[in-house]
């Protein structure tokens, strides 16, 4: 893999075994650290020099500076010093690796010249950081969000974002603006983020497949192979049998079992859930379902280490392992990718199930609850 890396639009040059980028599910910013390569060490340095935006044609990074990583175009270019190079070039899967800005620096030395340790967060850190104050009257989401960012993130493309028919009336006070959009795609049934492009994505749910497969079996580019394999289940909160008391002035109470997973166990397992605002049979019966579809089975949780990159927080991936019989596709819920030498990267995957039935129950479930 090679990558071009910039900090405000000018070319950097790195340490190669520094790159490692980060992201989680459920946890909207991803992180970036790398070390970069600084200017020659002066032997009687002064706070003036120390803060000089650039010396000797280095540019010194600086908190909020903007980063960009991403393919690139330009060859494989040596620095003067052996152990650092300009990572610039092609990757096979992906254009973007991050766009943000650093939030930390720390200077470091390497021989005679200072390196700079650098922690960045992407774009999605800056709508935590912004109060807004706003009130819309039958306005869609995206007449919603083009305004929204026109006055408080006006950097940030919303071209993109996925409109609705649907119009609605909302006042929000001095709320964070990545809780108002929380709030919007809760509303029209969305999902968002900013994209490595300064695109702001808002589009309905969808789970996508993942490049290629992970295989124990490797062939050519569709199926990868990995090491460093883990892959545990656990049984310890297994519900097999549900009983979902609703409105009790109906009165609603409704059991539902998975007869797949008694089979397997050989007894029921048992839980209840009390909720006075269920007030049909067949919104209890949804419930019902999704605690079985989330919990009648044991959970799986796996990780794994393979030299490709192009898998995505979020993505179904095929994971297949002979000797432990594994053959299914999983959620990824982490990826952190790191250069460990030359052209040589590191991805550490982290999964888990993948349920698209327990998706489509939370839908439904909310659909019931709207029409109360």
């Amino acid at each position: 893999m090679r990558v071009a890396i910039t900090i405000k639009d000018a070319d950097v040059d790195l340490f190669e075994h520094s790159l490692a980028l980060d992201s989680r599910l459920g946890k909207r910013v991803s992180t970036a650290q790398f070390d970069i390569e600084g200017e020659e060490r002066l032997a009687t340095p002064s706070l003036a020099i120390a803060n000089t935006p650039a010396i000797g044609g280095y540019t010194l990074p600086a908190v909020k500076d903007e980063v960009k990583i991403d393919r690139g175009a330009a060859p494989f270019v040596n620095c003067a010093i052996a152990p650092i190079v300009a990572m610039k070039g092609n990757s096979t899967y992906l254009d973007n690796f991050f766009g943000g800005y650093i939030a930390s620096v720390e200077i470091g030395l390497t021989g005679v010249r200072r390196y700079y340790h650098c922690t960045a967060q992407d774009y999605n850190s800056l709508t935590t950081q912004i109060l807004v104050t706003k009130s819309y009257a039958a306005k869609t989401a995206k007449q919603i969000i083009d305004d929204l960012f026109t006055a408080y993130l006006s950097e940030i493309d919303t071209s993109e974002v996925e409109d609705s028919v649907a119009t609605i009336t909302i006042d929000w006070t001095r709320i964070f603006l990545d809780k108002a959009l929380d709030e919007l795609a809760d509303i029209f049934e969305r999902e968002w983020y900013i994209a490595y492009d300064k695109k702001l994505q808002f589009f309905t749910p969808v789970t996508t497949a993942a490049p290629f497969e992970l295989s124990d079996s490797p062939a050519l580019s569709t199926k990868i192979p990995y090491g460093n394999f883990r892959h545990a289940e656990d049984a310890s909160r297994i519900i097999n049998k549900v009983t979902v008391i609703g409105d009790t002035s109906v009165p609603i109470v409704v059991t539902r079992t998975d007869a797949a997973s008694y089979a397997l166990y050989g007894r029921y397992f048992e839980a209840k859930v009390v909720d006075n605002n269920i007030d049909t049979v067949a919104w209890a019966n949804l419930v019902g379902d999704a605690v079985l579809t989330e919990s009648a089975n044991a959970k799986v949780r796996g990780r794994l280490t393979c030299e490709q990159e192009g898998l995505i927080v979020g993505q179904k991936v095929k994971v297949t392992n002979g000797p432990r019989d594994i053959d299914d596709y999983y959620l990824i819920q982490s990826v952190r990718l790191a250069v460990i030498g030359g052209l040589t990267e590191k991805v550490d995957i982290e999964y888990g199930d993948y349920s698209p039935q327990l998706v489509d129950l939370l839908m439904k479930i909310k659909n019931e609850a709207e029409k109360e």
